[in-house]
């Protein structure tokens, strides 16, 4: 029975933690440690029944006897809480961002340089079925070496990152660091080469205090409380009655204003990033696309082929270059996160089991927040930014 520890016991780790179940390899939650761990105690879930509750981290992983930790805690913490389990040398599950500011990043490179368990970061997408088929394309030299890249990402649900607890900037590092991480990471592992330089800009047009389809409002507003909630373009009556959201009409929707004016999330990013050996990738988001306007994926353009992929589309296409023809790829049923969060948790259990190697390693999440960070840099001087470790 591998024994479990989770650092943070949020909405994403848990299900994470109930997903591994789908393996029938014998596992336990045998400790939580979380700030609300009587809250989480008084709810009696069945699934936590053979669990010690701490309020520290620290006291967890001194007290308990684990095969491994996952953290789950709010980004600003993450690095923390995986330099202090880096201390006992056990397989870890490390939500994404690993870090969001220099100081962190180059404090986690630092912890685990001589750390031999292997780290599971959750990058879902580096290991989903389309990825892993791309990937599969591009080394058997059908496209050609891929020289340029174009990705994207419209979020359909972008207003939850001014709603609620992810509005908050100095505890998730902006938008980059949230969504960008993901794509930058997955783009690093098909190319195949580190970055090297990276050029970025980001906005703030739509949302908080942008002024452009609503006035600011009081960053404490929330819709229940406000007078405008019918006629609102975010507010639960129009999210209902025009863009068909829900069964009815909820009222006593607790959301925070998405129009706060204190709001520091941007709603819009662009970067472009040029690799070790010459490759270059442009990269774009944008967070308040809505219903089939989603897509997020890539062009990889290669001297013989284009290699077209869509997450949402659910399909791969491959252009050739040097004979008329199309090859199409098409991928079937829903998968969490695209099909990477069952890889995620069938890796995190042999990282458990056996020890054996993560496809998502900290190096890998350490890469990709440095690159995430150089973007917002850049995005805020307008200057180019060498991705390079801080001394």
């Amino acid at each position: 029975m591998l024994k479990v520890g989770i650092i943070g016991y949020g909405s994403r780790v848990s299900g994470m933690a109930r997903m591994m179940g789908m393996y029938d390899i014998p596992y336990s939650v045998v400790a939580i440690a979380d700030p609300r761990a009587d809250d989480i105690k008084a709810t009696g879930d069945e699934f936590l029944k053979d669990t010690a509750f701490f309020t520290s981290a620290d006291e967890m992983l001194e007290k308990s006897q684990l095969d491994g930790v996952m953290i789950g805690t709010r980004c600003y913490l993450h690095t923390e809480m995986a330099c202090k389990v880096a201390r006992y040398d056990v397989p870890l599950f490390l939500e994404k961002p690993v870090a969001i500011t220099f100081e962190q990043v180059k404090a986690l490179h630092d912890a685990y340089t001589d750390v031999t368990a292997p780290v599971v970061v959750s990058f879902p997408l580096r290991v989903s079925p389309i990825v892993t088929t791309v990937k599969d394309i591009i080394d058997s030299g059908q496209v050609g070496s891929i020289e340029h890249v174009v990705a994207f990402n419209d979020v359909p649900y972008g207003s939850g990152y001014y709603s609620g607890w992810y509005r908050n900037y100095d505890e998730v590092g902006g938008l980059f660091l949230q969504k960008a991480t993901h794509d930058l990471d997955y783009v690093y592992y098909l190319l195949g080469q580190r970055p090297r330089w990276i050029c970025a800009m980001k906005a703030q047009r739509i949302y908080g205090s942008a002024d452009t389809v609503h006035k600011p409002m009081p960053n404490d507003y929330r819709c229940v409380e406000c007078e405008e909630r019918d006629t609102c373009p975010e507010g639960p009556f129009r999210l209902f009655y025009e863009r068909f959201r829900g069964e009815r009409v909820t009222r006593s929707d607790r959301r925070m204003c998405l129009f706060g004016d204190q709001i520091r999330n941007e709603d819009l990013g662009n970067c472009i990033v040029e690799y070790e050996e010459g490759a270059q990738c442009s990269y774009t988001q944008n967070f308040y696309a809505r219903n089939q306007a989603a897509r997020r994926g890539a062009r990889l353009y290669g001297y013989k082929g284009t290699i077209h992929f869509d997450w949402y589309q659910n399909w791969i296409k491959v252009y050739m270059h040097q004979k008329p023809a199309v090859e199409t790829i098409d991928f079937t049923g829903g998968m969490s996160h695209f099909g990477g969060d069952r890889e995620l948790c069938h890796d995190f259990l042999m990282a458990m089991k056996e020890r054996r190697p993560s496809r998502t390693p900290i190096s890998a999440g350490i890469l990709s927040a440095l690159t995430c960070l150089c973007a917002r840099q850049s995005a805020e001087t307008r200057q180019f930014c060498e991705i390079v470790m801080p001394g």
